[in-house]
């Protein structure tokens, strides 16, 4: 489908929104900002190409969420492209108690990861014997919606850590002082606790290959990528930090810049991708055991239905055929049952953005490090 009538409409609209905002007319902007992330999203839906959909997915939620925190007051501030609001202080996140038992299957990457950071610290002496210290340089990749960023908040449990979550694209700042500073205090902060785990969310927002240009937007992005790998380089556990885990995640692997996969950097990588039958039923079952169901409804049928998808998709299919039954019981004043009706209709309605093409280029990634 051609997409560029929409994406120059796009630019139009987003453009309009901005002179608007710097102009003070806060309520004009508003509306055109909406109408410009409504076509980045129907962009995002309609692109045959992986990196567009995900490109003009990210797009129109930053704009949404730009019109939601700024076009509300009539004091216009600067709007950023793609999510460059200032950072906040970072604080840890709750991880919720989450640990591998929660994790659905990925046996392989629990394995990696169980084998590198998490007996290290339970069985120190014999680690040291090999010289394999606790915490790592970890990249996870895959599709979206595998689990990446669950994974991570279930290393944190296992090891009782404190975890901290980046937002690459909220790190990246116009003044390049400004965003080193920030990763120093990223990294003090973290290194400030006995167990800690800094994750890189949108990696390939901050570490993408960088282009041939001294200046613009080339020059900035290489300067930028030079200053995070001083800062992975020369991090250093503190005396009272017994484990500094740095994990990354992206969807785009293959638009990462190799420095940051070389030895002694990113250099253990570990590819997430979507649920087998067994986790796909171990997801169907967390969320539908036990709540009033038909004896007709298969859980199983359901879970082999939904091969292909990404766990966190799976996870809201089963809240859409649960919301379904909730409104029948709502309208009744009575519990209704979940039935092959409620299950088939959500399904109909659903679309898987995996695609086999997707999960091909990603399985060409994890054989050749390419997809040349």
């Amino acid at each position: 489908m051609n997409n560029q009538p929409k994406i120059e409409a796009f630019k139009s609209f987003y453009q309009q929104g901005k002179d608007l905002y710097n102009s003070g007319d806060i309520a004009g902007a508003r509306e055109m900002f909406i109408r410009a992330a409504e076509l980045a999203n129907d962009i995002s839906v309609n692109a045959t190409s992986y990196d567009v959909r995900m490109e003009y997915h990210r797009t129109a939620a930053n704009i949404l969420d730009f019109v939601r925190k700024s076009c509300v007051k009539q004091v216009p501030k600067e709007v950023p492209a793609r999510g460059s609001e200032e950072v906040k202080t970072i604080e840890p996140e709750s991880g919720g108690g989450i640990t591998f038992a929660d994790v659905a299957g990925l046996e392989d990457v629990k394995n990696q990861i169980r084998y590198k950071v998490i007996e290290p610290l339970k069985n120190p002496e014999l680690a040291e014997i090999y010289h394999i210290k606790p915490g790592a340089k970890i990249l996870l990749y895959g599709p979206p919606g595998t689990g990446k960023t669950f994974i991570a908040r279930a290393i944190a449990g296992e090891v009782d850590a404190k975890f901290y979550v980046v937002n690459c694209q909220d790190l990246i700042s116009k003044w390049m002082g400004e965003s080193s500073q920030k990763l120093d205090e990223i990294f003090e902060t973290a290194q400030s606790n006995e167990r800690a785990i800094i994750f890189f969310d949108e990696f390939d927002s901050v570490a993408s290959k960088r282009g041939d240009g001294a200046d613009g937007a080339d020059g900035e992005m290489a300067r930028f990528v030079a200053t995070f790998l001083t800062k992975v380089d020369g991090f250093k556990k503190s005396k009272t930090n017994k484990m500094l885990l740095l994990i990354a995640a992206t969807n785009r692997p293959w638009a990462l810049d190799p420095a940051m996969l070389r030895g002694g950097r990113f250099d253990t990588h570990i590819y997430v991708g979507v649920p087998d039958q067994a986790a796909r039923e171990f997801l169907v079952h967390k969320e539908l055991d036990g709540l009033p169901m038909d004896d007709d409804v298969d859980l199983s049928a359901l879970a082999s239905a939904l091969e292909g998808y990404g766990g966190g998709d799976i996870t809201a299919i089963c809240g859409k055929i649960k919301l379904r039954a909730y409104m029948r019981s709502s309208q009744v004043g009575a519990a209704q049952n979940i039935t092959r009706e409620d299950c088939n209709v959500v399904l109909g309605e659903s679309h898987n953005m995996i695609s086999a093409e997707d999960l091909a280029r990603f399985e060409m990634f994890r054989s050749t490090g390419s997809i040349d």
